[in-house]
């Protein structure tokens, strides 16, 4: 009786989970719909968000006419959507979905999951006269309950908050007493009728009642629909079924009460049993212990006796001494086995009180575990009850967060709206107006009822009528003017789409010719790397604009370049970052990127600075000898040259190669206390004319003099005003490189030099 009572408990419980088995019966009858929830189900933690659907397992339906009211007027798409609250959220599941797994999917966005506040489509007074005369019940979307991303979702979509729910008086004023009338009359005091949406029963059948307003004759049009019954939200579990288990179970459960007298009865007497069983089973494990004994007492005794002939025979011989002796041990034998005998004996009563002792012993430990059985079930139910206070606080906890949050929003909404303070922390006329309103609900009342007075004691002003019309006619033209802006944006969307196809192949065609020398160069150094053009969120926004028949344009601040280098071997390419590459290594794939740029683009000059500072030996040479590379190949047909390229540094690697080549010019900036006191004392002219003069005999000797001293092996030459100038040799090698060729201005001009 307690496995069938316990089976049929679990099998109401189950057919009790509406959810779970309108779920079962709506992926049952769309797979599709199945697979993209059981991916959804599995990846829940990728989404920002919570994602909430389909939508009509979202639902909880009052009674069933609501399902029945509720699937008529809702489209099934929508009832198979999915809602999320954020974009990121719905790109996921739209690229995961549709784009990778080809699963369609439909997807509605409430930002951060807010219900928006809605405005009824009937006044508190109207409605309460509906409920009165008409039998109305109320509006559709307060006869179901659901989460409020999805129950926004609704509203947004479908408009359920606009959708009246009626009786069978309802369906009589319908007929007999101009209910639509009614219904289509403003209350805002604007010229012109208005749609409704009512639903009704009558014997046993339901209907559905759409009064739509025509925007050209002003004319109100009528459908009615009967309504069907619901399968996507009806219930789990035929009603029938649930009667029928409860029937069931109710009968076992009666059963089992009336037998429970019985069974304690036998449960009694099996204890009965099972306690004379132990005893006498305790009484035979002592009977046979006791036979062990006698049998092995009768053994040593045959044993004894058998001993006892053999010396007896011996004794017989006549051997009197070994007689003697044989005597002497067999008394000392039996006084042993005697004493052996009565000690085995002392040892049994012990055994037997033991055993006495140990049968309670187990009778106790009996009852020990029968309680512990007892406090573990008692232990069970309190951690049952535990989680289900956990569970309550949890969701008593997530409702305070929430409402605090809305709290905050409501209250910075406030401050925002209208500040209590200004800038310098001044109070505002504001705090003192809201000081002076009334605190209790008796003063609100009063003033409630003052105001309605005020309300009530305005005559007709027709100035006031004239302004309205004149605000009116504004309004109207205004509106005018917003068609006409609205149409000049429209072509201008078109022209940008014109526009964006062939400039994203030519900026796409430049980035692959960039991405294609960069990684060449990278290669040269031994790395490698690659450029990317990313276009943010370009692809999927042109995806959903193609879909939903929308002319949003990209948005290009979420594009640009983005590079990727590597500089060990088993390492990947990774996005260049000041937290990912040193500092070299950054400077490696800038001057590589600005190499890569300069095939294709026109410049007078360019200039870097120190841009080989941080660069081991090896990499400042190849990087040199790209620059110069660069630099100072031959100019592309339509270009006069390639540009000249000023490297600004403290100073050089020894011994580069690349030096030789014959369009370089290095140039030195001299600075220090042995420099020449005024930069005209520099004079080039004359430092070329003293070495290229010869020295006259009779003027050196007294210069000899002077000048040999500080430099024996260094070169003299003669100042601009004649005066004795000594250089040492590595400044005469210096001044030598300074020195460029003279070279005709004609050959100049065609040909320019990187410095």
């Amino acid at each position: 009786f307690q496995e069938e009572e316990t089976t049929l408990i679990l099998k109401l419980e189950k057919m009790n989970d509406e959810k779970a088995r309108r779920k079962e019966r709506i992926f049952r009858q769309n797979p599709k719909l199945g697979e993209s929830y059981a991916w959804l189900d599995q990846n829940r933690k990728m989404f920002r968000r919570p994602v909430w659907g389909p939508i009509a397992t979202e639902i909880s339906t009052k009674s069933g006419d609501t399902a029945d009211y509720l699937e008529q007027h809702v489209a099934n798409t929508i009832l198979k959507s999915y809602v999320v609250e954020c974009v990121e959220d719905y790109n996921l599941f739209f690229r995961e979905c549709r784009e990778k797994r080809g699963i369609p999917v439909n997807i509605n966005i409430v930002p951060r999951g807010e219900l928006a506040p809605i405005r009824r489509l009937y006044s508190p007074e109207k409605m309460q006269v509906l409920k009165n005369d008409h039998g109305v019940l109320g509006y559709l979307d307060e006869s179901f309950s659901a989460p409020d991303p999805v129950m926004q979702a609704l509203r947004s979509t479908s408009n359920v908050h606009a959708v009246l729910v009626g009786s069978s008086r309802t369906q009589a004023s319908l007929d007999r007493h101009g209910l639509l009338d009614y219904l289509a009359q403003r209350e805002d005091g604007r010229p012109g009728l208005m749609n409704s949406c009512i639903f009704s029963c009558h014997n046993n059948k339901k209907y559905k009642y759409l009064s739509q307003i025509s925007r050209y004759s002003g004319k109100s049009g009528l459908r009615v629909d009967e309504v069907i019954a619901a399968r996507m939200l009806a219930a789990g579990t035929p009603p029938e079924q649930k009667e029928k288990l409860k029937r069931n179970l109710s009968q076992l459960q009666q059963e089992k009460q009336e037998l429970e007298p019985t069974s304690q009865r036998i449960k009694s007497e099996h204890d009965e049993i099972l306690g004379e069983g132990q005893t006498v089973s305790a009484k035979l494990k002592e009977i046979r212990a006791t036979l062990q004994d006698i049998k092995r007492s009768k053994q040593r005794l045959n044993d004894a006796k058998r001993k006892l002939e053999d010396y007896e025979k011996t004794a017989s011989a006549d051997h009197v001494a070994d007689k003697q002796a044989l005597l002497e041990k067999l008394k000392y034998n039996i006084a042993n086995a005697t004493s052996a005998m009565m000690k085995a004996g002392e040892k049994h009563e012990e055994l037997m009180s033991v055993t006495c002792a140990l049968t309670g012993v187990k009778m106790t430990e009996d009852g020990i575990v029968a309680s512990a059985r007892k406090l573990t079930e008692a232990l069970r139910d309190s951690q049952a009850e535990t989680e289900h206070l956990e569970t309550r606080i949890a969701k008593l906890t997530h409702d305070f967060n929430a409402a605090k949050n809305e709290m905050k929003q409501l209250k910075a909404k406030a401050d925002r709206e209208a500040p209590m303070k200004d800038a310098r922390g001044n109070d505002l006329p504001l705090k003192a107006q809201l000081e002076e309103l009334p605190e209790t609900l008796t003063e609100v009342e009063a003033a409630l009822e003052e105001a309605s007075a005020k309300v009530e004691s305005i005559y007709d002003n027709p100035e006031v009528l004239q302004k309205y019309e004149e605000r009116k006619r504004e309004i109207e033209e205004t509106k005018r003017e917003m068609e006409g802006l609205s149409k000049g944006q429209d072509v201008k969307k078109e022209q940008l789409k014109r526009i964006l196809v062939p400039w994203e192949a030519a900026l796409d065609n430049t980035a692959s010719k960039v991405n294609a020398l960069f990684t060449k160069y990278m290669q040269e150094l031994g790395c490698a790397g690659e450029i990317h053009l990313t276009k943010g969120n370009h692809s999927a926004r042109k995806k959903t604009r193609e879909e939903s028949e929308s002319s949003e344009k990209a948005n290009f601040k979420d594009w640009g370049i983005e590079i990727r280098v590597k500089f060990r071997e088993k390492a990947t390419l990774q996005v260049l970052s000041a937290q990912v590459q040193s500092g070299g290594e950054r400077s490696v794939s800038t001057i590589m990127y600005l190499m890569a740029l300069q095939e294709l683009m026109v410049s007078p000059f360019r200039c870097v600075d120190e841009i080989n500072q941080g660069l081991d030996e090896r990499n400042e040479r190849l990087v040199f000898k790209r620059i110069v590379i660069n630099s100072t190949k031959r100019p592309k047909r339509g270009q006069e040259h390639c540009g000249q390229y000023f490297l600004i540094t403290p100073k050089l690697l020894p011994n580069l190669t690349d030096m030789e080549v014959e369009d370089i010019t290095v140039l030195f900036v001299f600075n220090g206390p042995y420099n020449f006191g005024h930069f005209r004392d520099w004079d080039v002219d004359g430092f070329l004319n003293g070495r290229e003069q010869p020295v006259q005999e009779e003027k050196s000797a007294a210069e000899d003099e002077e000048v040999a001293a500080p430099s024996p092996g260094g070169k003299r030459i003669r100042g601009p005003r004649g005066e004795a100038i000594v250089l040492e040799d590595e400044m005469v090698e210096q001044e030598e490189r300074m020195v460029p060729p003279r070279r005709s201005s004609s050959r100049s001009s065609r040909k320019r030099r990187s410095s």
